[in-house]
């Protein structure tokens, strides 16, 4: 059977998953690209090949993500290895990295304290040290050492090995007494509600899981901040459009001299709080 034919029954047996997914699955059975697809439809395809795309559309059907069975994902122009352990990065979270940049660009800091609390894959850090072309010491935090693994692969993958400090902690149980000039979250801040969602189940829950008002671990973090940061900062809480107007009002309790503001996603819905002070 060759690859034109193969896709075209795929279709119809799996009228659920997209044509993209099938021909990014297909070209993963075969250990090429998407081009190499589209250049050679009446390439005839072995057994085993076959055997190994229709597991993984199985699978595909089945809620699991394309990121996790592909091994990889892109966020902000770069690839990043992901595994059942960290949370696929999403477009919408490359506004923190947006607005981190932009901050530190504005305030031309000579030796700026970047952390980033909840890294999983690390793409956050990542990203940010990737783009930051001045001097800067990053430091990713996590309490999954399954999790911090992947990250330090996705370091060393983008030559960033030696930059970032990587450290196993519940928030900022473990991290050395530092005053930081920026911060970002990405912390879990799902209600159960939400855990619902077919296209997350496959996820890490603990990663998910924010408590009944999905603002546990963000409470918990604000009240651990003051003694972390420097006179000047920035902090940046990734949040559910939903929750806006009750993390600003917890953020105002905890840290009163600081200014907040809301940062939008593409979709222009709510996608983080940024504390500045």
């Amino acid at each position: 059977m060759n690859i034109k034919t193969l896709t075209q029954i795929a279709q119809k047996q799996y009228p659920l998953v997209s044509l993209g997914d099938i021909e990014l699955l297909l070209a993963k059975s075969l250990h090429r690209t998407l081009n190499y697809l589209y250049k050679n439809p009446e390439k005839i395809l072995n057994r085993s090949s076959q055997s190994i795309f229709w597991r993984l559309l199985a699978r595909r059907q089945n809620n699991h993500s394309v990121a996790y069975l592909l091994g990889h994902k892109e966020f902000y122009g770069l690839d990043f290895l992901v595994n059942k352990h960290t949370l696929i990065p999403r477009p919408d979270s490359e506004v923190l990295i947006e607005e981190a940049l932009k901050y530190l660009e504005v305030n031309k800091l000579s030796s700026a304290k970047v952390i980033d609390i909840g890294t999983g894959s690390g793409c956050l850090i990542i990203s940010l040290a990737k783009n930051y072309q001045h001097q800067a010491e990053f430091y990713a935090v996590d309490n999954s050492g399954r999790a911090l693994k992947i990250a330090k692969t996705n370091a060393r993958k983008h030559q960033l090995k030696h930059q970032i400090k990587f450290i196993k902690s519940d928030l900022l149980k473990n991290v050395p007494e530092n005053k930081f000039d920026v911060l970002l979250a990405n912390l879990p801040y799902l209600t159960k509600k939400q855990l619902r969602e077919p296209s997350i189940k496959k996820e890490p829950l603990q990663a998910l899981y924010g408590g009944h008002d999905g603002l546990y671990f963000y409470k918990k973090l604000l009240k651990q901040l003051p003694e972390y940061l420097n006179k000047k900062y920035l902090i940046l809480l990734e949040i559910d459009p939903e929750q806006e107007l009750a993390i600003q009002k917890m953020a105002e309790n905890l840290l009163p001299k600081a200014k907040l503001s809301i940062v939008k996603d593409l979709s222009q819905q709510a996608r983080a709080l940024k504390i500045e002070k």
